[in-house]
């Protein structure tokens, strides 16, 4: 018998005697482990995160995606609206945005905002705006192109912008739309593989490229905490687990019919925001 043969029926054997083994003691094969229960996990800031969705339900309708995509999207930020903390945002906005406007791209990595997003992350988009639409699709959205450069000035526009959750709210479907151009050619297996695609891409960063993106998606990176803890988690786990329970907060309430590429025929210039919602 060759080597190779010999390997094969030796390593079969193992399998069959460790199989007979767990038979004979009684115990079966471990089972595989349960997926976390975030709810549970992160308690009140969990709960937390769905309440402020259910109060402010115009977001959901201002997304202007069809029902699926909408709760994508939300899903997608959803783990930053956990992590949210109104005390610490405010802080950063006070201290950090001062050196950003003054002294430029050093200190442009601060998150702000209930969708927590860094300065870098809106030039980018504002950047793929002005790219990967032309003209006509432009003056058909009502939000003309973003004054590009690195002034004081513009920086300062920038931070207020995402200081305003109505402008987060589109910064976001900027976003969807972004991804859909940059990554239309990609297979995805179903709406869980492209909601883990988008919610890695959106929390590691969306330029990454698809292979880079694929090999983060399993990186487990999240938490709630200022220091980092001891035990982290999967940010694209935490927003399928908030989609596959299907809350109704993330529901677009009129169904426009655009697809995840509809910035070309549905975004408007103002998001619409009640009184009282800054």
């Amino acid at each position: 018998m060759s080597t190779r043969r010999r390997c094969r029926a030796s390593a079969t054997g193992a399998a069959v005697a460790l199989a007979g083994l767990c038979l004979a003691s009684g115990r079966a094969a471990p089972a595989p482990a349960a997926p976390e229960n975030y709810a549970a996990i992160f308690g009140d800031q969990y709960a937390g995160a769905e309440r402020f969705l259910r109060e402010h339900a115009w977001i959901a309708e201002s997304l202007k995606l069809p029902p699926t995509d909408t709760r994508v999207a939300l899903a997608v930020v959803f783990p930053e609206l956990i992590r949210f903390s109104a005390l610490q945002d405010s802080i950063e906005v006070r201290g950090l945005k001062v050196l950003y406007v003054q002294y430029g791209r050093e200190y442009m990595n601060f998150s702000v905002g209930r969708f927590q997003m860094k300065p870098s992350f809106a030039e980018r988009l504002e950047a793929d705006y002005n790219r990967l639409f032309g003209a006509a699709e432009r003056r058909a959205i009502g939000l003309p192109p973003f004054e590009m450069g690195d002034t004081p000035a513009l920086r300062e526009q920038r931070v207020l912008r995402l200081d305003d959750l109505a402008w987060q709210v589109r910064y976001l479907r900027l976003f969807m739309d972004a991804m859909a151009v940059r990554y239309g050619k990609t297979a995805f297996s179903g709406v869980e593989d492209r909601l883990r695609f988008y919610a890695t891409a959106y929390n590691a960063g969306y330029t990454s490229g698809e292979a880079s993106l694929r090999q983060l998606m399993t990186r487990r990176w999240f938490h709630t905490s200022l220091l980092p803890p001891k035990t982290t988690y999967n940010y694209a786990d935490v927003a399928w687990f908030f989609f596959a329970r299907g809350n109704t907060a993330t529901s677009s309430p009129r169904g426009h019919g655009i697809d995840s590429g509809g910035l070309r025929r549905g975004l408007t210039a103002q998001a619409p925001v009640p009184s009282g919602v800054s």
